[in-house]
């Protein structure tokens, strides 16, 4: 195979990696989705939730359920930049999700839902010949906060 194919091949599985994030993410299957990671991935969600970065499976698992376990959500993910190097690769992804909680259960005061812009920064690592999140970082550009409907 040639090194521009393979390098074609590996772009594609990092984007379907990413895919598979958003899908798994929103249909809340955990255990598809915690698979997506390393074992000793850190997640960087500081920004949304003031916590500092977090490290491992359970602790990534915890971070995730506990912010949509009462949501309904969507991601769409766009344009990724992916620099390459060998078995490892940074990536720079634009992201828009759309977040409804249930009545009362949304983290915002007032709020019942949230459109957000942003980028995901990742680092991926390939392990046993698959493509797996080592490290992510998600940065928010703009958020909008629509409130609870009133009575």
């Amino acid at each position: 195979m040639s090194e521009e194919l393979s390098r074609l091949l590996d772009y594609e599985a990092i984007r379907n990696v990413k895919a598979r994030y958003c899908r798994l993410l929103d249909t809340k299957d955990w255990d598809g989705f915690i698979t997506l990671f390393t074992p000793d991935a850190v997640m960087d969600v500081e920004e949304d939730t003031g916590n500092p970065p977090i490290t491992g499976h359970a602790a990534i698992l915890d971070q995730v359920r506990f912010a949509v376990i009462d949501a309904q959500s969507a991601h769409q993910i766009h344009s990724s930049e992916i620099d390459l190097r060998g078995d490892e690769a940074d990536v720079i992804t634009a992201m828009q999700d759309r977040v409804v909680w249930a009545p009362g259960k949304c983290p915002i005061p007032g709020g019942q839902s949230i459109t957000g812009f942003g980028h995901y920064t990742e680092r991926y690592v390939r392990r046993d010949g698959q493509w797996k999140i080592a490290a992510l970082k998600l940065t928010r550009l703009y958020v909008e906060v629509h409130p609870e409907p009133a009575l």
